[in-house]
């Protein structure tokens, strides 16, 4: 019987999650998991599998500092070949379609059961690539119905503040008010408000739409 560890490094800004995952990885026997490193943030999350290049990273979409999606960038441009298995709450299917486009294996929802977690990482190991099952339908929904840029886009992007730019993009990624206050060293309410003021300045209501203008100006650029 093939026992060979499957070794991961963890990276998620919250410790609880980080060694309940870690005890629940290494509590199984088929196959062995062996947890090399744990990171709570991007930067840690980048030095420890260049460090140890395990065959996959667990990653969180949404960490102060570097986000998910830049760890995956940073970690691609490097030309790392260690599998990415994002891990987040968010539902939304921009952020999928934008972190395979940048060399994401897999994308799984936090809400996902145990054996769930199992089977993605086992798919991604194999080497396909694995998406929550309640991502699926909306990803081939959004690709048959996406459309070109609108033209005026960059001339909305032009009307926003520096700050307001920052803030749009720190959203794209997946981060929460609290956490873009923290990681911007502002209290929440300014950011609430620049929040408000941008999406009025867009004419944009939902998160959704919000980080699809971001992905569709360039904030987010490609490796």
């Amino acid at each position: 019987m093939n026992t060979r560890k499957i070794r991961l490094v963890l990276a998620d800004d919250h410790t609880v999650l980080r060694v309940g995952l870690r005890s629940f990885l290494e509590e199984q026997t088929s196959p062995v998991f062996e947890v090399v490193g744990e990171a709570q943030s991007g930067e840690q999350a980048v030095q420890l599998v260049e460090r140890f290049q395990p065959d996959l990273l667990l990653l969180d979409l949404s960490m102060p500092g570097m986000g998910g999606l830049e760890t995956t960038l940073e970690l691609r441009k490097r030309g790392n070949q260690s599998k990415i298995l994002i891990l987040t709450q968010f539902s939304e299917s921009i952020y999928l379609r934008r972190l395979l486009e940048a060399g994401a294996n897999g994308y799984i929802l936090k809400s996902a059961r145990g054996e769930e977690l199992i089977s993605s990482i086992r798919a991604v190991i194999s080497g396909g690539t694995y998406i929550d099952p309640q991502m699926a339908g909306s990803l081939v929904s959004n690709a048959l119905n996406e459309t070109a840029t609108p033209p005026a886009a960059e001339e909305a992007y032009a009307r926003l503040s520096p700050r307001e730019r920052q803030i749009l993009k720190l959203i794209a990624e997946g981060m929460s008010n609290k956490e873009i206050a923290s990681s911007l060293n502002l209290a929440v309410k300014t950011v609430m408000s620049h929040r408000v003021n941008l999406m009025d300045k867009l004419g944009i209501r939902n998160r959704s739409k919000l980080v699809q203008f971001a992905i569709q100006v360039g904030l987010l650029p490609m490796p």
